[in-house]
């Protein structure tokens, strides 16, 4: 049997497409928590408190290796103001961290525990803090910065990471991975609560370039009657290829699912 120009076409284009899946590794992915700081450095030779000093503590890191690289997915928590409130039944006693002294003095304008009677019966903790991530890629023995996330939503609404929902995938099977960042803002009562959700991919021409961002939210009512659930997307979200805004759209289903029970 003879095959028609065209035929022969698409059947060479089959077998170059084929080739290059077959090229394309699944990802390999750790992830490493301050716990995991010794056995971080051992496995991927690099310091688990990446620009500390800047951006405070390293509170988890998710190591990537991939056909297109080796990618450090880190994320960082800067504490600025540690409070808490330590309620009795008449009244409540405010204290702040000395991080100094490591200890929790009494904060002026607020009841003392001299003036309280009986014992605490809850503590509710209040942390003042700068929320940072980065997308680091592994090239000739050091890390070029690739993106960097900062959030500082204190005290307006209290931003916090939800690390389970933050993952690097490769959904569309080219090779490059994506990043999804997901975090968490609570609510004055009045304003929605929103999960945040940002994704970083790897441009087509990537050389030298950093990452393409896109963003997703979801609103949970506090409050106001008039809020509904709703999910808002930006532009470069709904250019995403169809696999990845699916794999978005199961990260925030799962959280709703979860924080609405």
């Amino acid at each position: 049997m003879t095959l028609k120009p065209n035929s022969l076409f698409i059947l060479l284009l089959l077998v170059f497409v084929n080739s290059i899946r077959a090229q394309t590794k699944p990802l390999i992915i750790q992830r490493y928590y301050p716990k995991d700081s010794i056995k971080y450095s051992k496995e991927v030779d690099a310091d688990f408190n990446y620009e500390s000093k800047l951006y405070g503590k390293t509170t988890m890191i998710i190591h990537c290796e991939s056909s297109y690289g080796d990618f450090e997915f880190v994320f960082k928590k800067k504490i600025n103001k540690l409070s808490r409130m330590i309620d009795y039944k008449d009244g409540a006693v405010g204290e702040v961290y000395n991080f100094k002294t490591k200890k929790w003095v009494h904060e002026e304008e607020s009841w003392k525990h001299s003036d309280m009677k009986g014992k605490p019966q809850d503590t509710i903790i209040f942390s003042e803090h700068n929320l940072y991530a980065f997308v680091l890629l592994y090239d000739h023995g050091g890390f070029i910065e690739k993106a960097k996330f900062q959030d500082f939503g204190n005290v307006i609404y209290w931003p916090e990471f939800d690390y389970q929902k933050c993952t690097i995938s490769d959904e569309d099977k080219d090779g490059k991975p994506e990043f999804y960042l997901s975090y968490m803002g609570d609510s004055d009562g009045l304003d929605a609560k929103p999960f945040k959700q940002i994704i970083y991919t790897i441009p087509e021409k990537s050389k030298g370039q950093n990452l393409t961002k896109s963003k997703a939210t979801a609103y949970y009512p506090s409050g106001n009657e008039d809020d509904v659930y709703r999910i808002e997307y930006d532009e470069n979200w709904k250019q995403l290829p169809k696999a990845v805004k699916l794999k978005s759209q199961k990260i925030i289903k799962d959280h709703s699912l979860k924080y609405k029970d």
